[in-house]
């Protein structure tokens, strides 16, 4: 055994990699038997690699995750994210990605103060510690619920609540982790000098983003080959980042806004066929092929005997963690409902258990110098707390979800008649392109593509017409009438929303216009 993993550590960084999506590939067969989200178990594994020695030559460095992993996963997320579900809950994802990072960060400190302090337990570490350790876990790193989400068919709002708040918390956490950090170091704290960093370098960085991802809209118009499309989309990705890095502004958030602009306008827009469904394959692999690997490299840095030992603290700070995000999350939702953002205590209990953290934790906490006294405490802490979150609230979201009846529960009549619905659009799909192939290119209809493409309608429309007088067939027409007043009454409150940002209406005019309803 101690031959295979020397020979291991030693092996060149490809041979491990290759190793590992193998690993990952076995990993992926086998969590569709057990039942447990992808994710969770790939650390599983990699704890279990890590505790029989194989371990790979690759370390989970500062470099590693936030200059190759983070802009992939960042970028691959902003360009499905929808724009105008961003708009339409824009106020509670920044409430939560910003001053809700801000707040978890010093609810944490302030509670594993009065827990250290009650228990009398010698931690060796300042209140200023405590605030650190709170930058660090601030960020939440939700793939592994995003992804429990979408197979379980629970409600759109969340799931675009908090993969809107990963995007955007990563940055806000980096920023304060440097404020906290230095003030650590120097010994002085200064709130004007951070407040005016973590502005600074939030602008700079949407700026940066915004300036590539303009760019990169005009010039995919020109690229005819798929792979130049490629090209242009990660020189977007990486290079917002390395440029706002670069100008000491947010690489994060560069990278996603670069991201949001390129999947709104330019996949829309600026996009052929051939290229978008390109670009689209290709930064579906990257985001999975990272975040395995990412999973994979945090179970194989735990060392078990090492957090055993710091057993009693890494408890309180979850508890810490948890009693933070919960006040982060149910704080604001009187603010929240007055802003026209209502949320249900159920959807707030979800969202607050879902706030697993992850990589970017461990890599800050990795980045402390060594001249920090408690450095190796912090670690310990650190990497604890992300172990419990991901194994403990990501196998538990599941049956959390169900009991709150947050899954959206579909019949049989339901499933057939999204199907239905489905097969029809991209049938129209099909026959707009079509329709302009044959007016810009002058194509022949000698295989009757049209006449094909319009008998597939007019069955499957007859399919629907069978089963109409079917009790359940009724109760699932009536539900996506509901589903379809609900996305009309949403149009509805963003046309008032701008008509009263135009100053058409007034503030009152719009309040007694809009009918809210809590979903």
């Amino acid at each position: 055994m101690d031959t295979v993993a020397n020979s291991f550590a030693k092996a060149s960084i490809v041979e491990p990699m290759v190793v590992l999506l193998v690993v990952a590939t076995l990993v992926g067969i086998i969590s569709h038997r057990v039942k447990l989200p992808y994710t969770v178990l790939l650390m599983l594994v990699g704890i279990g690699l890590s505790s029989i020695g194989l371990v790979p030559n690759i370390d989970l460095t500062q470099e590693l995750l936030l200059g190759v992993f983070l802009p992939a996963l960042l970028f691959e997320a902003a360009i499905h994210f929808p724009l105008k579900e961003l708009r339409l809950y824009a106020p509670t994802i920044a409430m939560l990605a910003a001053p809700g990072v801000i707040l978890t960060a010093l609810a944490t400190a302030l509670v594993l103060l009065i827990e250290i302090s009650t228990f009398r337990v010698n931690a060796g570490m300042t209140f200023m510690h405590y605030l650190l350790f709170g930058t660090i876990i601030a960020a939440t790193d939700p793939i592994a619920i995003i992804a429990l989400f979408k197979q379980l068919g629970v409600k759109r709002k969340l799931a675009i609540i908090l993969e809107g708040e990963s995007l955007f918390n990563d940055g806000t956490a980096i920023v304060i982790y440097s404020v906290v950090l230095a003030a650590l170091t120097s010994g002085v704290f200064s709130f004007k000098d951070g407040a005016y960093l973590f502005v600074t370098e939030a602008l700079f960085g949407i700026a940066t983003g915004a300036v590539f991802g303009a760019l990169a809209n005009l010039t995919l118009p020109f690229a005819k080959d798929p792979l130049i499309s490629i090209a242009i989309t990660t020189v977007a990705a990486y290079g917002s980042f390395i440029v706002a890095e670069s100008l000491h502004a947010s690489g994060v958030l560069a990278t996603a806004t670069a991201g949001l602009l390129l999947g709104n306008i330019g996949k829309r827009y600026g996009l052929e066929p051939a290229s978008r469904m390109a670009v689209v394959g290709f930064w579906r692999y990257m985001s999975f092929f990272v975040s395995t690997l990412v999973f994979l490299l945090i179970g194989l840095k735990v060392n078990l005997l090492f957090l055993v030992d710091h057993a009693t603290l890494i408890v309180f700070a979850f508890l810490a963690v948890l009693a933070s995000r919960a006040i982060s999350v149910f704080l604001p939702l009187g603010l929240l409902n007055r802003m026209g953002q209502p949320m249900t205590i159920k959807s707030a209990t979800a969202i607050w258990w879902g706030g697993l953290r992850g990589s970017l934790s461990m890599v800050l906490v990795l980045s402390i110098p060594d001249t920090i006294a408690g450095k190796d405490t912090l670690i310990a802490m650190t990497f604890g707390v992300v172990v419990l979150s991901v194994l403990l609230q990501g196998c538990t979201m599941g049956p959390l979800v169900k009991i709150l009846g947050l899954v959206e529960t579909r019949s049989e009549a339901m499933t057939f008649m999204a199907r239905c619905i489905a097969r029809l659009r991209a049938i129209s799909a099909q026959q707009k392109v079509y329709a302009s192939m044959a007016i810009e290119e002058g194509v022949h209809d000698d295989s009757n593509i049209a006449a094909r493409l319009h008998e597939e309608r007019q069955t499957i429309l007859a399919e629907l017409k069978k089963r109409e007088m079917d009790e359940d067939f009724i109760k699932a027409k009536k539900e996506r009438i509901h589903y379809v007043e609900q996305l009309l009454s949403e149009v509805e409150e963003d046309s008032l929303r701008k008509s009263a940002e135009s100053h058409l209406i007034t503030e009152d005019d719009l309040n007694d216009l809009i009918k809210v309803t809590p979903s």
